[in-house]
């Protein structure tokens, strides 16, 4: 179950109504404990009084022999710093009203006569004994995020959450509604997991995921995302501490909430795919601001070389100045006006003053059905107000990428002319691509889409990159919602600088129905320990925490440096096609201290156990007998020559019980072709290994250890379709990272 029963909303709701008649948005302690009971979570036995005349031997029967007393005041937040929480131990009703009455005067005295807070009453609550140690406190809770509508956080309780959390384990977060399973699964996963389950204590984690589950639908009904008309919205609730009593009960002893009365909300954001298409696979484009002066640096006309060069011929250039330019040695007409353009096109490209962006867009009403807008904002114009402009004249059926943005490259291929809008001239960029090329980059920066291009050059895995600049219209969604149905592409990845209100739910909503790997690189961080000082548990988690725990439940692959980006991108395209049946890995090294140092790194992979006729084939194999059989990480030493380092490649690659193969290679033996000169022989060691990566359906990945004297090495094999790194740490992460997404 993951939304709250009716009845038990009823009674949640009538809590919120109490407190908003008093005109207050936050709740008292006990209105926490009643909502709280409300859902199932257990707390103490507590009792509400306006004061010491309203106590009596019936009202207090039942209490334990010792009692927490709190005031209760709408306008205190920290009563214990001011003496407004007591404990009592071994107390009697004459005692108890006694203290009470000092503890409004002493609370009082803090203030001037003239700005004296109201007191409503005080609480008694039961003292719950338990031993506070390392996980007999936890801390729940949840608030409304404004990308991600709500989230709930787990951390350790008690009065040095905030400390424990900034200096040694940040909360763990999670985006509801949950299952009980999933709670369950979340609950196990946390660290304290393990001392339950040394302590023979795993009960305690089916209390706590029992709670997750709860406080999960609590959160979801009162939120952004709940869609079931509730009044209220609920936008912090913190339950500090959870605690496990002496008598192994989980019991929420201290508890803090936030609400408002829910406001017209903006409409959430929508996936919008009309006329997507007319970016990738337009058959008519028209590029505005196209220069005729050869002398002087046009971006349009070279947008216009490029997107010739993609195989567009049905191309129409406009200058206000009209004439003809030469586009590729292919003579073209310029129009003054798009409207002089004699039939309606797919695509525009815009690169004229953005100034008078609005004035055009609002003439091309039938006319196009996609434009990008290349030009930036000058400084005297403010986002906001090119918004608002654009918004009086753009018309619905027209999509529009940018502005501020490099716009799109789709490759061409069989089915039909490319596209490219990137405006650097080809010998600059060097944008390859091939008939395998599988992967669409997303990014909110253009130059995030060149240093891209540049780090997987040689490998042409780039079937589309859209640069998307401020996201007006096109948003990442509509174009991650795009790609995902795609059949040319097997990898769709991101860069995020950030997400509009309601954006992240939708992102992770999309990330979890996609199967296809989604890769993110995200900039942005925020410190968790900058965070983690407020003073609420729903203040613990910056931005990125919380795009972190949206990433981890949908599936998503989140670099956390943009070099582990760069080395994703490609073993997740270049091995699309070779997916792992398991984690064994062998690998095989020329280097005694490379297979040290992947030995290292292995996390769910595992060195394989070779069967017996594999090792029987490399004792056979092992010509001067010095290569260590004992171990699945092969180290054939500098003697091996190309054609005997690639028969122990092609054994390990045989046998059923490995999974995944990497080769690490340092490229200066001499026994080896790898020099620029001798990289690209039909029996050097590039080549041999490119034929066993298409002969094999195994991933394989390469490290080659050497300095740009070996480029035409590596290059070689990037071409051939092999993931190759530069150290072999880089090259098993990857692998790794790769593994554990195809067996997740």
């Amino acid at each position: 179950m993951r939304t709250l029963e009716q009845h038990i909303a009823h009674g949640i709701d009538q809590v919120f109504a109490r407190a908003e008649e008093a005109g207050r948005q936050v709740l008292y302690e006990h209105e926490v404990y009643e909502v709280l009971n409300k859902v199932g979570i257990q707390t103490p036995k507590y009792l509400v009084v306006t004061g010491p005349k309203d106590l009596s031997a019936q009202t207090v029967d039942g209490f334990g022999p010792n009692l927490v007393v709190k005031i209760v005041s709408p306008d205190i937040a920290h009563k214990q710093k001011l003496g407004g929480v007591k404990i009592l131990r071994g107390w009697d009703l004459e005692h108890l009203k006694t203290v009470m009455e000092r503890m409004k005067a002493e609370v009082l005295a803090h203030f001037p006569e003239d700005q004296q807070p109201g007191v409503e009453g005080f609480l008694l609550v039961e003292f719950v004994p338990y031993t506070p140690s390392l996980g007999n406190e936890t801390m729940i809770g949840c608030r409304e995020d404004s990308e991600f509508g709500p989230i709930v956080l787990v951390s350790k309780g008690g009065d040095d959450a905030e400390f424990f959390a900034e200096h040694y384990d940040p909360a763990s977060i999670f985006l509801p509604p949950l299952t009980q399973k999933e709670a369950r699964d979340f609950a196990a996963g946390l660290k304290i997991a393990r001392k339950f389950r040394e302590r023979g204590e795993e009960a305690h984690l089916d209390q706590i995921a029992d709670a997750l589950a709860k406080v999960s639908r609590l959160a979801y009904h009162y939120s952004s995302q709940g869609g079931n008309g509730t009044k209220y919205l609920l936008q912090s609730l913190d339950i500090n501490p959870l605690v496990i009593s002496e008598e192994g009960q989980l019991t929420a002893i201290d508890g803090y909430a936030e609400f408002q009365v829910r406001q017209e909300a903006a409409k959430p954001p929508q996936i919008n795919l009309e006329n997507l298409e007319m970016f990738f696979r337009p058959q008519s484009i028209a590029v505005i601001g196209v220069s005729a002066n050869l002398a002087r640096s046009s971006m349009a006309r070279e947008i216009a070389k490029l997107l010739h060069s993609a195989g567009q011929r049905d191309l129409y250039l406009v200058n206000p100045r009209g004439g003809t330019v030469l586009i590729n040695g292919e003579e073209f007409q310029l129009y003054q006006h798009f409207r002089d353009i004699p039939q309606p096109v797919d695509l525009v490209v815009y690169v004229a003053p953005i100034a008078s962006t609005a004035e055009f867009v609002k003439d091309l009403s039938g006319r196009a059905k996609a434009v990008i807008v290349i030009s930036g904002l000058p400084a005297d114009l403010e986002y906001q107000q090119f918004v608002a402009e654009m918004d009086q004249v753009r018309p619905k059926e027209l999509r529009l990428i940018g502005p501020n943005c490099m716009g799109v490259f789709f490759a061409p291929g069989d089915e039909g002319k490319g596209v490219n809008t990137l405006f650097i001239e080809e010998e600059k960029l060097g944008l390859k691509y091939s008939p395998a090329s599988n992967a669409a980059l997303l990014t909110q920066s253009g130059a995030l889409a060149l240093t891209s291009i540049d780090a997987a050059q040689e490998s042409r895995i780039f079937k589309a990159i859209v640069s998307f600049g401020n996201q007006y219209d096109v948003k990442i969604s509509d174009l991650l919602a795009y790609f995902a149905d795609d059949p040319a592409i097997d990898l769709i990845a991101l860069y995020i600088e950030g997400l509009a209100p309601g954006e992240g739910r939708l992102f992770y909503e999309l990330a979890c129905s996609i199967d296809k790997p989604i890769l993110v690189y995200k900039s942005g961080k925020t410190e968790a320990g900058a965070q983690a000082a407020a003073s609420h548990t729903a203040a613990m988690s910056g931005n990125y925490e919380v795009f972190k725990a949206a990433a981890r439940q949908g599936g998503v692959i989140l670099a956390e440096k943009l070099e582990e980006f760069y080395d994703c991108l490609k073993v997740f395209s270049l091995l699309a096609k070779k997916q792992p049946q398991g984690s064994r890995i062998a690998a095989v090294f020329n280097a005694g201290f490379e297979s040290t140092i992947v030995a290292d790194e292995l996390r769910r992979l595992q060195p394989a156990r070779l069967a017996a006729h594999t090792l029987e084939k490399l004792r056979e194999t092992d010509v001067h007998g010095l290569v260590d059989l004992s171990t699945a990480l092969l180290d054939v030493t500098p003697m091996a020559d190309d054609q005997l380092f690639t028969d122990y490649v092609e054994i390990v690659l045989q046998d059923q019980d490995v999974d995944c193969v990497l080769v690490s290679i340092v490229p200066h033996s001499n026994a080896l072709k790898s020099s620029p000169q001798t990289a690209r022989d039909p029996d050097g060691m590039a080549t041999l290994l490119v034929e066993l990566g298409r002969k094999y359906e195994k991933p394989l990945v390469v490290s080659v250890n050497g300095a740009r004297h070996y480029d035409e090495f590596v290059k070689v094999l990037e071409e051939g379709g092999l993931p190759v790194y530069r150290n072999p740490r880089a090259a098993v992460q990857a692998l790794e990272t790769f593994v554990n997404f195809c067996l997740t």
